[in-house]
């Protein structure tokens, strides 16, 4: 017997098995889906499990503080530089880097 994780890896997997959890989602079929599986599990329990993977997979919303912190990123300022007058967009390194 497959467990919930086994079958769910294997639904992930394969376009196949997504279409036809799906279909036996809206069809109110989906003991009769799980056995085809070789998988005992309750309908309520699979659907717990997929929501809680799914709630695993969901993005995750980050403040503008934090997406400041991200390692790549960069805020662009548009301010004048104290070394050459200039004023144009310039990435927080460069008005370090100059100033």
């Amino acid at each position: 017997m497959k467990t919930a994780q086994e079958l769910y890896d294997e639904i992930i997997a394969s376009d196949e098995l997504k279409k036809a959890f799906a279909e036996a989602m809206k069809a109110g079929k989906l003991e009769d889906f799980l056995k085809a599986q070789d998988c005992d599990i309750a309908e309520e329990e699979i659907k717990e499990f997929i929501e809680a993977k799914a709630a695993e997979d969901a993005p995750i919303d980050l403040s503008e503080d934090e997406l400041k912190h991200v390692a790549g990123g960069s805020t662009i300022h548009s301010e004048t530089c104290y070394c050459t007058d200039n004023t144009c967009g310039c990435s927080d390194t460069c008005i370090r880097d100059c100033c």
